[in-house]
């Protein structure tokens, strides 16, 4: 690698903060899954769940202005070399980067796919009707919320 490779991939003074509130929202979010609702973390963290069935996943990447475009890129530098498990490492990232991104009124939504046989599912982000990960989120469905139902009575 040259050193102007090198120094190209080198974050700018400027991204250091924001790298280092990722890295303690990472951790925050992975212990906020263990103890919350996802519903409740997602509302805590400033980024609802989708609450329309949203259709089809927009197709058109969203645009951000320059300091929402730093945050996420700290964000990208941070997910490449965190440890995360293979089961749900969108989820985190979305929940993490909606909480960045919370100014710009992010949804997150989840979806489900058929792929080589298995169920899988993924989280991305939508700003307006505008998706921040267009070519994962192509590929998936997105769930509809369900309605909370009365427990049952017994006869």
């Amino acid at each position: 690698m040259s050193a102007l490779t090198r120094l190209l991939r080198r974050p700018s003074v400027r991204e250091w903060p924001e790298i280092a509130v990722c890295c303690v929202l990472a951790v925050v979010v992975e212990g906020g899954l263990r103890v919350a609702s996802l519903p409740r973390l997602a509302r805590w963290l400033g980024v609802p769940l989708a609450d329309d069935d949203g259709g089809a996943a927009p197709l058109r990447a969203a645009r951000l202005g320059p300091r929402a475009e730093r945050q996420w890129r700290a964000l990208q530098r941070v997910s490449r070399h965190w440890p995360t498990s293979s089961t749900g490492p969108c989820l985190r990232w979305a929940l993490v980067g909606g909480q960045r991104l919370r100014r710009l009124e992010p949804r997150l939504r989840l979806g489900v796919a058929k792929i080589d046989g298995a169920v899988r599912a993924h989280a991305w982000l939508e700003v307006g009707d505008r998706c921040l990960d267009p070519l994962g989120a192509s590929q998936f469905l997105a769930l509809a919320p369900v309605a909370p139902t009365e427990p049952r009575e017994s006869a």
